[in-house]
């Protein structure tokens, strides 16, 4: 599900093209491994392939929480290997990691499409494969977990869109015309995010526009200033992340609007805003949690024959607005 998007490239995983510029140098023929040392268990020796980079905020506290959990349940990551966001630097990495003969990976893929050969590689060498924040393969639902995982742990991506409908319900009872700001063309989150939200709110609000705002601020402020001048009657609007709320909030403001904001993702910009009163409200979205979950389940499949495969684990990303602001600590 890919940044934003800090959120990764979202799911299309992916994506995303964002504006996030990718950190830490590296190349596919010396690819970088940053060991973690965890204590080593029966035959519990895992890999990190964060394909998506540690050079985005949210796969790298993804990171971060599978290293935490793999120190707590005993499992000694043997790679932590930094794909930067390129298909071709994490393909390297997947032969490397292979090469280590590991008993499970844990997968935060640059690209949902390409990732489906990676898990086909991995499981042909006998490696137990979780993915997490990113749907493996391409056009898949979210429902749809690709057979060769043993999991796909994931935030809810269309319960966040149910979640943001209901919230905007409660603060706008009234209904009336609202817009929806959805990431760059492509995403599988553009879909996700959304389709529950129009469900949720069907008779009571009527979208009036929706446009992309690219994941970030500046591209949200002006896809919000550009329908509220086509439409200054808006009570609400709908940014798909937290960064193109902001921005969004800043056309709210700017055209004098009382349009509320919601966004998607728990960020410390967007956790800020909501405390400064800007955002109404979001969905707070915890990689650190999320990736400790990602390495319980990988461990449950590597010990447990009957585990099975294609688990679809969600875990909890609570509705947030200013009453309850203190219960979503920023994890990226």
């Amino acid at each position: 599900m890919r940044r934003g998007l800090g959120l990764k490239r979202p799911i299309t995983y992916v994506a995303l093209a964002g504006a996030v510029a990718l950190a830490l140098a590296g190349c596919a023929s010396e690819p970088e491994n940053t060991a973690s040392s965890g204590s080593k268990s029966d035959g519990c020796r895992i890999a990190i392939d964060n394909g998506s980079g540690t050079g985005f905020p949210f796969p790298n506290a993804g990171a971060q929480g599978i290293e935490e959990a793999a120190k707590s349940i005993g499992c000694e990551i043997i790679a932590n290997l930094d794909g930067k966001n390129d298909v071709q630097t994490e393909a390297a990495n997947v032969q490397n990691i292979i090469a280590q003969k590991p008993d499970g990976v844990v997968m935060i893929p640059a690209n949902a499409a390409e990732a489906a050969k990676f898990v086909d590689q991995f499981t042909a060498a006998g490696i137990k494969v979780v993915s997490y924040h990113s749907i493996i393969g391409a056009d898949r639902k979210i429902d749809d977990v690709y057979p060769k995982l043993s999991a796909l742990v994931i935030e809810d991506e269309t319960g966040a869109g149910e979640q943001t409908g209901q919230a905007m319900l409660k603060a706008l009872p009234n209904g009336g015309n609202v817009a929806v700001i959805i990431g760059a063309p492509g995403y599988a989150e553009n879909t996700l995010r959304v389709e529950k939200f129009k469900t949720a709110t069907a008779g009571k609000f009527t979208v009036v526009a929706e446009q992309p705002g690219g994941w970030v601020a500046d591209q949200g402020q002006s896809a919000c200033a550009s329908i509220l001048n086509a439409h200054p009657d808006l009570v609400g609007i709908y940014a798909i992340s937290d960064d193109m709320g902001v921005g969004c909030q800043k056309a709210v403001a700017a055209a004098k609007s009382k349009a509320l904001v919601f966004g998607v993702g728990g960020s410390k910009l967007g956790v800020e805003a909501i405390k400064d009163g800007g955002l109404t409200g979001t969905i707070c979205y915890k990689p650190v949690d999320g990736g400790k979950k990602a390495a319980e389940e990988l461990k449950k499949a590597i010990q447990d024959e009957n585990y099975g495969t294609a688990k679809l684990v969600f875990y909890d990303t609570p509705s947030i607005d200013k009453s309850n602001v203190a219960d979503c600590d920023p994890q990226w």
